[in-house]
């Protein structure tokens, strides 16, 4: 699995890199000996140039880190791409390597099949830690404070940087690569109307379109004339401010919803639906939306508001509009939302919009749901209770512990999931079976979001 991993990523990495491409390169190492090993590395490739320049590098204590940011042709980020590969990067005049005692494992998140956007990813791994056993922490912390790039300790550096700390971190060293799509879809200028799909792209200026692949389905359609290829339909503009612009305009046949999905070679790049906002059978949905269009202020409660009641307010919208019965709780003593389905299952929800909340957010819920758990088997009524925590940031910005989550069976809903949640509203909701599904992909994977 290892190499497949690895020569899978290669493939799509031939297609996807484009001349000018920027590529983002940011590490933390330690001299070792004669070598300077990685604590751990990122690089990124995009299609688009940085916005401004971050780069730096530092020296102090024995301690090397830094970022370098780059435009450049598509065989010297290939060389690049194919070092980092094995186990090797160049930064700054210095040659810093993965330490390990045997082979380089890979791993990479492009095997997952249920996702919606599909970046290029490989984690090289090493099997040996570096050396940190005489290491003072507390003098490389002093050290980052008086460099002419000053950071506040190594906490501080790995942050700003987004790598692992490695005074923290009990996992192997490893660099992580991620490869932007040169083409995607321009999801906000993408509409379905009246059996019409507008489809709007943006692809680099270089991207060879022959390697572009784009299929649409129509629901519920008519048969299998329904599913096509239409690729060739898209119109390329020149291109102008070092993107090309292509739309295609799709008839379709009895299309209350269709999801496009696009793909560069053998890999996909995105899988996305659009729905028709005057078509639907969610008759919630419809109600809804006919006095807040596009839901606006639902979504506007959940993603942009910093007002805690705000946003459970949203949240329990949103739960209505798939199928479930919410309540927002007046009295401050408890849940935030006690949600029903319609075979009468009980789920008490607590929201967070801050991380600081999390643990106490976390604690409340399971007290509460152990409370009235208690309080139901006294009476002799049925004693099921589902518990949901709701958080407004993305799942990799939540410092959870998912044995926690899994050992009170709580599941965590993430910005994520609420995106992915609000996409599928056109869908037939089976409220039960869909608490049912996330508790049996919460046993096999211990963490997981709404409609991942």
């Amino acid at each position: 699995m290892n190499d497949l991993n690895k020569d899978l990523f290669l493939r799509a990495t031939n297609d996807w890199v484009c001349d000018s491409y920027s590529i983002d390169i940011r590490y933390i190492a330690r001299r070792d000996g004669e070598e300077i090993c990685l604590y751990a590395a990122f690089i990124g490739l995009s299609p688009l140039p940085p916005t401004e320049n971050m780069g730096f590098n530092i020296e102090a204590n024995g301690l090397y880190a830094g970022q370098i940011q780059l435009t450049g042709k598509r065989e010297s980020l290939l060389g690049i791409l194919n070092k980092a590969i094995q186990g090797q990067i160049e930064a700054h005049g210095q040659l810093l390597t993965l330490k390990s005692e045997h082979q380089y494992s890979y791993y990479s998140d492009m095997n997952f099949r249920d996702r919606w956007f599909y970046d290029l990813h490989l984690q090289v791994v090493g099997n040996s830690a570096t050396t940190s056993s005489q290491i003072s922490f507390s003098s490389i912390d002093n050290a980052l404070r008086q460099c002419s790039t000053p950071f506040d300790g190594l906490s501080d550096l790995s942050g700003w940087l987004g790598l692992k700390d490695p005074q923290l971190s009990h996992e192997s060293p490893s660099i992580n690569i991620r490869v932007l799509p040169p083409v995607d879809l321009i999801l906000s200028e993408c509409h379905l109307e009246k059996d019409k799909f507008q489809i709007l792209l943006h692809a680099h200026p270089t991207f060879d379109f022959e390697r572009l692949g784009l299929a649409v389905r129509a629901v519920p359609g008519k048969g299998v004339s329904s599913r096509k290829q239409v690729a060739a339909k898209i119109k390329w503009k020149k291109a102008r401010k070092g993107r090309q612009e292509g739309v295609a305009k799709i008839p379709l046949r009895n299309a209350d919803s269709a999801i496009a999905m696009l793909m560069i070679g053998e890999t996909t790049v995105r899988r996305q639906w659009f729905l028709d906002p005057v078509k639907g059978d969610n008759s919630r949905l419809i109600a809804v939306q006919h006095f807040d269009k596009d839901l606006r202020m639902i979504r506007n409660a959940i993603f942009d508001s910093t007002d805690s009641t705000r946003f459970e307010l949203g949240v329990a919208a949103l739960f209505f509009l798939m199928g479930f019965s919410s309540a927002v709780q007046i009295e401050t003593d408890s849940p935030d939302i006690v949600v029903t389905t319609p075979s009468g299952r009980l789920i008490l929800v607590e929201c967070t919009t801050r991380m600081a909340d999390f643990s106490s957010k976390l604690g409340k819920l399971v007290d509460r749901k152990g409370s009235l758990l208690k309080a139901l088997q006294e009476s002799k009524r049925p004693s099921r209770i589902d518990a949901i925590l709701v958080c407004a940031l993305p799942k990799d910005q939540v410092a959870s512990r998912p044995e926690d989550l899994k050992n009170h069976q709580v599941i965590l809903l993430t910005k994520d999931g609420l995106v992915s949640a609000f996409e599928q509203l056109r869908l037939p909701i089976d409220p039960d079976k869909t608490i049912e599904d996330f508790i049996s992909k919460m046993d096999r994977e211990n963490l997981f979001p709404l409609g991942a």
